[in-house]
């Protein structure tokens, strides 16, 4: 892994053949408030998520045997009955009654059960470029209502780059968010999100205030101390391991860490690239090789 995940400046690129590759950025939910479970089974959410510059590759070609394939490389697809990218292709051809088969392959960049949602970009990443694949100019509302079918978080990344997401994760408002930079600290350890949730329902607490906007439009560094998960105590007893890195890095970057969704994934919030490479040297070298440099994704 490159110290630093550049950003791409165009979603997608053409591929001979008539095929397409979509770049599927990974997310950090900067500030995450949850609520106690509602009658439904559901938690009320209130966060402020932003796509960052790591990016699972997905590239959509039209399939010369007319049957749907899925292959991968890099992190581990699961199984292809249940991997959200072939059952958005699916979807879409279902909704549409679009009888083309498409060879998929995904190359995955961004690592799972870490909270970034890879699996819902790899989904969002088909829907949008299916869309344009198969010339279907729907409209992005329309879209991002289909993704949702699919999960909570797909519709995030067919939204804006930068979104309040409220409700169950459903409601998505355009969030103006100050351009930053973060460090990713990717360690090996899994934070299932079910028994993090079951954890955070046996000491419910009440939603916290969410950041006020005008804030957010400053520098992280006047409001990256005022980051809450309020994930994170479940999380830390769920996974004692991530726990146990997580103090280790506060203490020895003496900065602000915090966790995206319901982990493990940790983040450093600064500013420039500048005092990302300053953080990311000061990181132990026996932890360096699991950490990346991102920023807010142009787009």
């Amino acid at each position: 892994m490159n110290m630093l995940s550049e950003p791409v400046s165009e979603r997608f690129r053409p591929l001979p053949d008539g095929g397409i590759r979509i770049f599927a950025p990974a997310k950090i939910n900067l500030n995450l408030l949850v609520g106690p479970v509602r009658r439904d089974n559901f938690h009320p959410i209130d966060s402020i998520v932003c796509r960052v510059s790591l990016y699972d590759q997905v590239d959509l070609m039209p399939s010369k045997s007319g049957e749907t394939t899925l292959t991968c490389e890099g992190f581990e697809c699961g199984d292809v009955r249940d991997n959200l990218a072939m059952r958005a292709f699916e979807l879409m051809a279902k909704t549409f009654d679009v009888g083309d088969g498409a060879d998929i392959c995904l190359k995955k960049n961004i690592p799972p059960g870490k909270g970034l949602g890879g699996g819902s970009s790899d989904a969002a990443a088909v829907i949008w470029g299916l869309n344009r694949l198969w010339q279907l100019d729907v409209p992005r509302d329309r879209l991002m209502s289909l993704g949702a079918v699919l999960g909570s978080d797909v519709p995030l990344f067919l939204g804006p780059c930068c979104a309040r997401m409220t409700g169950r994760g459903e409601a998505l408002e355009e969030a103006s968010v100050r351009r930053f930079y973060a460090v990713l600290f990717l360690d090996e350890s899994h934070c299932p999100t079910g028994p993090v949730y079951r954890a955070f329902d046996s000491s419910p607490q009440p939603m916290c205030e969410q950041l006020a906007q005008r804030l957010l439009s400053g520098p992280p560094a006047e409001w990256r101390g005022r980051l809450v998960n309020q994930l994170a105590d479940a999380a830390r007893s769920v996974c004692p391991e991530m726990a146990s890195i997580w103090d280790r890095l506060s203490m020895m970057l003496e900065e602000p860490v915090r966790m995206t969704g319901s982990g493990s994934a940790l983040f450093v919030l600064v500013d420039d690239e500048a005092q990302a490479v300053g953080v990311f040297n000061r990181i132990p070298e026996d932890i360096r090789g699991r950490c990346v440099i991102v920023s807010k994704n142009p787009w």
